[in-house]
């Protein structure tokens, strides 16, 4: 309720917090402008859009083909924007908060799924043993070319979505005509929410035979053309999807690269399977934690 606790004067955060990340991106920004400093990041990014100087040559990107990455949508240079350093810290704060807390909570859930289907983790250690660079740190082309963690880590994030919906505001009145006998059309009006419910939808058997199985073959290079990707939605889809998924799919793959290059993920006495998601969370996750031990692999 944006107006009201505007009306109030009701922080979302608390004063610390708030200073800390206002504090920090301005004195980023001062030094950044006095030594005339530029760096190609997030922060880059928007002091170059509010001098109007976006640079959007991305011949040199270079891109997976991972079934959950989504595709951005950049708008092009619309000239100089009016962003204060306020503007620009909440922005960064919004990164860190989307992008911190779901990712870690991804990767425990993926920890969870190796160590309750053994099979699954020892076909994925197969192949990151094919795949082990003569020289560390292994590189994005390597990660990129092995299509069985690509599988797991969006089978993880089928079942697991951290977001369980997706908001979207209706932006001009639409109506869905109805497609089955007795169904009445829905009138959608300019400045309505909408809630999508993610979650229920990587559940509807329709959609994916089978949904509490945590089967990576559903996305297989093989039969990941059968899933419509309309109904996959961990980073939500269309132009408001999220801009950061390249790169926490990337960080996924990495950690659990490394991780169990050492390791294997073991259930412990303590380990809930099956797992029981937690009803006072934002948020999923899990009810009592992500309990779980690690054996040194010879």
């Amino acid at each position: 309720m944006p107006n009201i606790t505007k009306f109030l004067g009701v922080p979302l955060f608390g004063a610390k917090a708030r200073n800390f990340f206002v504090n920090i991106v301005k004195d980023t920004i001062k030094l950044r402008e006095e030594k005339n400093f530029k760096r190609p990041d997030m922060l880059g990014l928007l002091i170059e859009a509010r001098k109007g100087q976006q640079n959007e040559d991305n011949t040199d990107e270079v891109k997976d083909n991972s079934f959950a990455a989504t595709e951005e949508h950049l708008s092009g240079n619309q000239g100089a924007r009016d962003l204060s350093d306020m503007d620009i810290a909440s922005q960064v704060f919004v990164f860190f908060l989307a992008g911190f807390e779901t990712l870690s909570t991804a990767m425990c859930f993926m920890a969870y799924e190796l160590a309750a289907n053994p099979e699954v983790q020892k076909k994925l250690i197969d192949e990151i043993d094919r795949n082990k660079p003569d020289t560390w740190p292994p590189s994005f082309d390597t990660l990129a070319s092995m299509p069985y963690i690509d599988m797991v880590v969006t089978e993880t994030l089928r079942k697991w979505p951290i977001n369980i919906v997706i908001d979207r505001l209706v932006t001009k009145p639409y109506v869905i005509e109805p497609k089955l006998p007795g169904e009445k059309p829905v009138h959608l009006e300019k400045d309505t929410m909408i809630m999508i419910p993610a979650f229920a939808i990587h559940y509807d058997p329709e959609y994916f035979k089978e949904p509490e199985k945590f089967d990576p073959e559903r996305f297989s290079p093989e039969n990941r053309k059968n899933v419509d990707p309309y109904t996959y939605m961990p980073f939500g889809v269309g132009p408001r999807n999220c801009i950061g998924s390249r790169f926490a799919l990337l960080e996924i793959k990495s950690v659990f690269f490394y991780l169990l290059n050492h390791f294997e993920i073991l259930p412990v006495e303590k380990t809930n399977i099956p797992l029981k998601t937690s009803k006072n969370s934002l948020t999923l996750t899990s009810e009592n934690g992500f309990v779980l031990g690690l054996k040194r692999r010879n």
